[in-house]
């Protein structure tokens, strides 16, 4: 999201009270990985296996916050796997019946399906806030023998691939047996590297265990809608697409396919092909969550009704209102050089077509609901007011670098990036740096009345002009810092640190031994030594 305002930001001392109470209301809501459950019996006793005569390793009291990871069904009952806020490893297994889990993306894989399971943030800014949360479909003798298999290839919090490998040998004879256990084997092995934030060896895994699960419809269909999960969070969605026609083929009223698929669609800018998804899922299940991305959908269809439509390579923009054939064409020409930037200077490419829209003022305003000192925003398309403009001048080419950044960093942290370190490093990509606002700044800083970057992590949508001026000098000053002592690159090692983090400070801090409370300090040092001599 950009400031419309572009004038020098010039921080009022009034507001920080007001912006340090709503900045912690952002943190609590939103910092990385969030509980999607809590203890709900007065006891939860967590052992070390699906099994009540294993060892307990810990027991949490009502109320505790929880990570859910998958579900497993025994003949003793369902189970848990479950994982505390903070943790990157998994603590045990619990009783599922003595956990509550909070509302869900997405229900069961079909109507009769159950055990939803683990959750990944999806950052952005979508009606829901998250993406759809796993689906597990298997039969009460096919959990067993996942638990089992689990067990063998997962201990130690360590992947024993000696063992995947041996049971894939022994699945080469062609034995339905021995290939389910393979697949069960690279199933559990994608588990593993996703709660450990590795979804590109989960991908690698689970594409490993499609074909063992040829013979087993319902651990086929388990695998395949992981996968398609995982590459739904990495924004690969016309392969997502493609292991969802599989799935279908295999249950073709699920539920869960026509939400992952109606993602999919919206993902790739397929509007129309979307809302059919996601009114098919809601004929089935109907969910609150699907319900609000479908409403969105809606209106953004009901937006674009008789909008022109150009494509590039990388991107796929409609044009209403004032916008004109000649600027939609010079627009698509800034943003394929700036995606040829950006992919250089971060050393990532986006997999999928970009989204753009133009909108008139009154438009941009009644559809992305945006607040009032928004000059664009970026919610998985970006979204920008071209009232009054016949070309892309200096100022709006940096409204769309901006933009245009915000796709890339969601993309490279999965959605896992803070506000603040977002909003610094699009400000800082389109070329703003800290001069005219180093002196308020460092006045505030000097005060002890400068919020923290903890406290910036959160969406800013609620925030007034005054508090959006001072996040976003304060973010750039930061992510200016930081650049300037660790160079470009240290984007690339942060957001690589992030995927098994248990936060972003902790990922910060393992790629430029840098802290939230030290970067504070050092980013004032940085701005006094710069700007003040």
């Amino acid at each position: 999201m950009l400031p419309s305002s572009r004038r020098p930001v010039r921080i009022s001392i009034v507001f920080i009270t007001i912006y340090l109470a709503a900045c912690s209301i952002g943190r609590a809501q939103n910092q990385p990985p969030a509980a999607d459950a809590t203890v709900k019996s007065p006891s939860l006793a967590v052992h070390s296996a699906t099994d009540d005569s294993s060892d307990l390793i810990q027991s949490l009291k009502k109320g505790d916050p929880l990570l859910l990871g998958i579900e497993v069904q025994t003949s003793t009952g369902s189970w848990c796997s479950i994982r505390l806020p903070g943790q990157n490893t998994r603590l045990g297994y619990a009783r599922c019946d003595g956990i509550e889990r909070k509302t869900a993306v997405i229900d069961a894989a079909s109507a009769s399906a159950s055990a939803p399971a683990r959750k990944l943030s999806a950052g952005g800014e979508s009606p829901a806030g998250v993406l759809p949360r796993l689906p597990v479909r298997s039969s009460g003798q096919s959990t067993d023998e996942f638990a089992r298999v689990q067990a063998e290839v997962v201990h130690d919090d360590t992947l024993d691939g000696a063992k995947i490998s041996e049971l894939e040998r022994a699945a080469r004879g062609g034995s339905t047996a021995a290939m389910t256990r393979a697949a069960l084997a690279r199933l559990a092995a994608g588990e593993f590297e996703l709660s450990h934030g590795d979804t590109e060896s989960a991908v690698d895994q689970l594409r490993a265990g499609v074909p063992f699960a040829a013979k087993e419809r319902e651990v086929s269909f388990t695998v395949l809608m992981m996968l398609s999960y995982v590459l739904l969070v990495r924004s690969e969605y016309s392969t997502a697409l493609e292991y969802l026609a599989q799935a279908k083929r295999i249950f073709p009223n699920s539920v869960g396919v026509a939400q992952y698929a109606g993602q999919a669609y919206y993902g790739l800018n397929r509007t129309d092909d979307a809302i059919r998804e996601w009114q098919a899922a809601q004929r089935i299940a109907p969910n609150p969550n699907v319900a609000a991305w479908l409403e969105k959908a809606e209106r953004d269809r009901d937006s674009e009704a008789g909008t022109e439509q150009r494509e590039t390579g990388h991107f796929v923009l409609r044009y209403q209102g004032g916008a004109t054939p000649a600027l939609a064409a010079e627009v698509l020409h800034t943003l394929e050089e700036q995606f040829r930037s950006l992919a250089s200077s971060l050393d990532f490419t986006p997999v999928e077509p970009i989204g753009v829209v133009l909108y008139t003022q009154s438009d941009f305003r009644d559809i992305t609901r945006a607040p009032s000192w928004a000059g664009g925003i970026n919610d998985g398309r970006i979204r920008v007011p071209v009232a009054g403009l016949s070309s892309v001048t200096p100022e709006f080419s940096r409204v769309l670098h901006h933009e245009l950044t915000h796709s890339f960093v969601h993309q490279m942290s999965l959605g896992r990036c803070p506000t603040w370190f977002n909003e610094g490093l699009a400000q800082w990509m389109e070329g703003r740096r800290s001069a005219e606002s180093a002196g308020s700044l460092l006045a505030l800083y000097d005060r002890n009345q400068m919020p923290t970057l903890d406290r910036m992590e959160g969406p800013w949508n609620g925030f007034s002009v005054n508090q959006a001026g001072l996040a976003y000098a304060w973010s750039l000053a930061a992510v200016e810092y930081i650049l300037s002592r660790a160079g470009p690159w240290s984007v690339q090692r942060i957001f690589g640190n992030l995927t098994s983090a248990s936060s972003f400070e902790a990922a910060l801090q393992a790629a430029i031994q840098t802290n939230y409370a030290d970067l504070q300090k050092e980013t004032a040092d940085y701005l006094r030594q710069t700007y003040s001599q």
